[in-house]
């Protein structure tokens, strides 16, 4: 039989096929990573690299401890498949309690090598003191979780990481450990750069929509006179409008700042009142608080000296 290329083609790359299809010559699956957030996953990315694949169920633009509604199912078949789940922890990721109970996967169920509470360790602002009910809002029962906007609380947050990643593979444990160290050692470098960065910003007042940044705020040296939200997850009343535009009047306050999840017209509605009554400008700036909040935030080195950037472009 007269042999034309391609059938000799096929041939040649037989054995190729059947050496790698060889005991001993598989390649190594890389471990899946599901996260409650963008940040954790990129955390879990700098620490696992090659060796991991990571998914979270939302973009960087949305903020899971907003959401109520049923998991997806693609959700579920991601972790049903995951070697380990990353939780925000603190009640900011309810959902997925049932996201992990229906994916009925065993290596991620709570107290199994695969679950992390990534919270776990981090100096917790804003923990409420006293009875908690729901005429609060919907309170951080357990105290603010949005702690990596704190660039020092990734180191632990790191740590708990490396844990879970030992655990589940810990032939990699050498590899992860190095990768960790360096992790740590680059924010160690870098939160000196992002405090002189932000030194023009230094008790600088200022409103917020939502209490995302207050980690934000106590590391770099900002004043938030108040917030849009009079309480967390509430529509603010007229009465509530009023009482913040005149905390700005009188701070002096010519900026609001909203994650991108939020709709700025009522940020902007306070800036007019405030702008108004202080006879100058007042700015609504739209600040991403999560890797992938915009597309310039590509990683957690991204996201300080972007916020830090655009915050001192904007009281320019």
């Amino acid at each position: 039989m007269k042999l034309n290329w391609q059938n000799t083609r096929v041939l040649l790359l037989l054995p190729v096929v059947l050496i790698w299809s060889l005991p001993g010559h598989a390649i190594a699956a890389a471990l899946r990573i599901v996260g409650s957030s963008t940040d954790l996953i990129a955390i879990a990315k700098e620490i696992g690299k090659d060796r991991v694949s990571v998914y979270s169920p939302f973009p960087g633009s949305q903020e899971p401890e907003l959401w109520v509604e049923e998991v997806f199912p693609s959700w579920i078949v991601k972790a049903s498949r995951a070697d380990m789940y990353i939780r925000i922890g603190l009640f900011a990721d309810v959902w997925a309690e049932a996201l992990i109970a229906d994916a009925r996967n065993p290596r991620i169920d709570p107290g199994a090598p695969g679950y992390v509470d990534a919270s776990a360790g981090v100096g917790v602002l804003e923990v409420p003191s006293g009875s908690v009910s729901r005429s609060l809002g919907e309170i951080h029962i357990q105290g603010n979780p949005h702690y990596l906007l704190d660039p020092f609380n990734a180191k632990t947050v790191a740590d708990n990481i490396l844990r879970g990643l030992v655990a589940i593979s810990p032939q990699d444990a050498a590899f992860f450990e190095a990768n960790a160290a360096d992790f740590k050692r680059r924010i160690d470098e870098a939160v000196p750069q992002w405090l002189d960065m932000a030194a023009p910003l230094r008790g600088m007042k200022l409103a917020a929509y939502h209490k995302t940044w207050s980690y934000f705020f106590n590391r770099f040296g900002l004043d938030v006179v108040g917030y849009v939200e009079p309480k967390p997850g509430i529509e603010p009343s007229p009465q509530d409008i009023r009482s913040l535009t005149a905390a700005m009047v009188r701070a002096k306050a010519d900026l609001i700042i909203h994650a991108p999840v939020y709709n700025p017209k009522l940020p902007q509605a306070v800036a007019r009142q405030v702008s108004e009554q202080l006879g100058s400008p007042v700015k609504v700036l739209k600040l991403p608080a999560h890797v992938g909040g915009v597309r310039e935030v590509k990683n957690y080195f991204d996201l300080f000296p972007y916020v830090i950037g655009a915050l001192i472009k904007a009281v320019k």
